[in-house]
């Protein structure tokens, strides 16, 4: 048997390591209309070469918070660009959203999405678990799956990019950005590939996580209860407290512990059903959170000065993203004037991953006085020229774009064999794929050929990839006669 079995035959194996459940057109915009949503969002964009995107929802395969296996939604935007074949993947993570719809795969959040993907960007955006067309109780900040949604929805795109034809290929490199939950979001994955020892398969280039709430249990629990009862963004508190009772399970028993009677009958069902808008969340809560939240459980988390034994404190330090050291560059971006996530997140941030050894790691005030609404305009533009600086545009990571495009396969069509030149063959492997997606492992022959003779006629794609990072470094359409 010259020939492995195709993968799709393999259900065991193959269910497990397929993340692609679907992939489905949201929009293909051209210039005109890119223009227009950056002018609407205020971005400048004079100097950039911007190009059409196109872009797709994704479901996906993925674990939920205790393990399990459940299906999660995504978008991802992809550059038109007819001279290049590969570019990098940058990752958005989209900010607090309460209305499940809200999201990345229902066509929302497409100025970010445009923002980063026309002038070369393969923009992967995930709507998070519990959000899109996952169901449940939405993991707010809730650091380890933020990353598992985040890494598996990148895992689902190359398989997309591996099999679809005329679409840019992934070039190894990985960005990632997101701006206030996404902030955490971002940090949380970035934290996650390094402890998972993933950055083989995540070649995380830089990260620039903007206005996020990294420290949970000093920067942001200072702001938030600072003596005075009031804060405006108080919604987060049951949004959060939600998240990780279902996380960890031992917060309270029901909503009545831990609100007034008043609120929490509300509370439950503003959570469970997952369709009410941040206005309507503050009409029914207020800025006071002693007017919603039960008077004793506020008095004993701030009673646990080192916030280390309360159940909430407790689960508040586990989702801290601040105390570690980045291998990879980090630039955190903040204003000064942000009084509803800390500024003290990015400095304290910085000084600890510092004092651990970090030497690649910035943070900066982009806009001194600016508020979380206007932060964010100069932090993405920021974000966006630092990944410019440091992006392989157009072109594979290690491989030229000139080496590239002198990998050829033939003879193409062919009955049995083709020859592949322009690579070293110690050094990748390969994988055919049918226009229906089946896969096939293929054998190397002498003389540089690969074995196609027991495919049926039709028409495959041969993926070569890097044996050191497993990530593709060309695909070529083969004619099977």
């Amino acid at each position: 048997m010259k020939l492995l079995l195709p993968i799709t035959l393999l259900i065991t194996s193959f269910t497990f390591a397929q993340n692609l459940v679907s992939i489905s057109a949201i929009a293909n915009r051209p210039v005109s209309q890119i223009q227009a949503y950056m002018n609407g969002y205020g971005w400048d964009y004079s100097n950039m070469n911007l190009n059409p995107v196109n872009s797709f929802k994704v479901t996906y395969n993925t674990t939920d918070v205790h393990g399990s296996a459940t299906v999660a939604s995504g978008a991802v935007y992809i550059p038109q660009m007819n001279s290049c074949s590969h570019a990098p993947i940058l990752v958005y993570e989209h900010g607090t959203e309460f209305e499940r719809t809200n999201v990345p795969s229902n066509n929302k959040y497409v100025g970010q999405g445009l923002f980063f993907s026309t002038t070369g960007y393969i923009t992967v955006m995930p709507d998070y678990l519990g959000l899109g067309d996952n169901q449940g109780i939405h993991l707010y900040q809730h650091a380890e799956t933020e990353a598992t949604a985040t890494l598996d929805l990148i895992k689902a795109v190359r398989e997309y990019l591996d099999t679809a034809s005329n679409v840019i290929q992934d070039n190894g490199e990985l960005f990632l950005t997101g701006y206030s939950h996404g902030g955490h979001s971002a940090m949380a994955t970035n934290k996650y590939i390094e402890e998972n020892s993933l950055t083989t398969e995540f070649k995380v280039i830089a990260a620039a996580p903007m206005s996020g709430a990294y420290d949970q249990t000093g920067a942001q629990f200072d702001l938030i209860f600072d003596g005075d009862s009031n804060y405006y963004a108080s919604v987060f508190l049951p949004y959060i407290l939600a998240s990780y009772q279902e996380a960890y399970g031992d917060l309270y028993q029901n909503y009545n512990e831990i609100y007034d009677a008043s609120h929490a009958n509300n509370i439950e069902s503003y959570i469970n059903s997952a369709n009410h808008t941040g206005p309507q969340w503050m009409a029914m809560l207020g800025t006071n959170y002693y007017n919603f939240m039960q008077d004793s459980v506020l008095q004993n988390m701030l009673a646990d000065t080192d916030r280390n034994s309360h159940p909430i404190n407790v689960a508040l330090r586990k989702n801290n993203v601040y105390d570690w050291v980045p291998l990879n560059p980090i630039k955190m971006l903040y204003c000064g004037n942000d009084s509803m996530v800390s500024p003290v997140n990015a400095t304290v941030t910085l000084d600890t991953m510092v004092s651990l050894g970090a030497t690649e790691v910035e943070a900066l005030n982009v806009f001194a006085n600016g508020d979380h609404n206007s932060c964010f305009i100069p932090a993405t533009t920021h974000a966006l020229a630092w990944f410019d600086s440091l992006s392989t545009k157009c072109g594979f990571s290690g491989v030229t774009q000139t080496a590239v495009s002198s990998i050829s396969a033939y003879p193409n069509p062919t009955t049995n064999f083709v020859t592949v030149e322009g690579v070293d063959f110690n050094t990748v492997h390969f994988v055919v794929t049918s226009t229906l997606g089946q896969r096939f492992v293929v054998n190397k022959l002498d003389n540089r050929k690969i074995d196609l003779e027991e495919l049926p006629t039709g028409i495959y794609f041969l993926s070569i990839y890097n044996n050191d990072s497993n990530l593709i470094v060309k695909r070529i359409k083969v004619v099977k006669k």
